[in-house]
């Protein structure tokens, strides 16, 4: 099963996972398109087929991620509170909203 370390963003409210170590079967993945005899063939599936290989947490019914850890608790070893910034795609959005903004008043002009 892979680990992941989850990050909450507590102004944006979205969460995003980072991956802490891969399972077996996914090693054994990376290690076929390492091998040069199977990278020559012509379609090299990526497919580690294992449920287990995406992040799963539980959360609380205010969508705050649950930090106990035992049997069903998903495979979040740790959890970062992020509290002072947005996620990475709420901070494109709002560039993206700044300067369609910028624009519209420099054209206005």
């Amino acid at each position: 099963m892979c680990q992941y370390v989850g990050i909450s963003y507590v102004e944006c409210g979205h969460v995003r996972f980072q991956l802490h170590c891969f399972c077996r079967k996914m090693l054994n993945q990376l290690q076929r398109i390492n091998d040069p005899e199977e990278r020559e063939q012509y379609d090299l599936p990526f497919d580690p087929d294992q449920a287990q290989c995406e992040p799963y947490a539980l959360f609380d019914e205010n969508g705050r991620p649950v930090t106990r850890h035992g049997p069903g608790s998903g495979n979040v070893l740790s959890w970062v509170f992020n509290l002072s910034e947005t996620c990475h795609e709420c901070e494109v959005i709002a560039a993206d909203q700044e300067q369609r903004q910028n624009e519209y008043l420099g054209n206005e002009g």
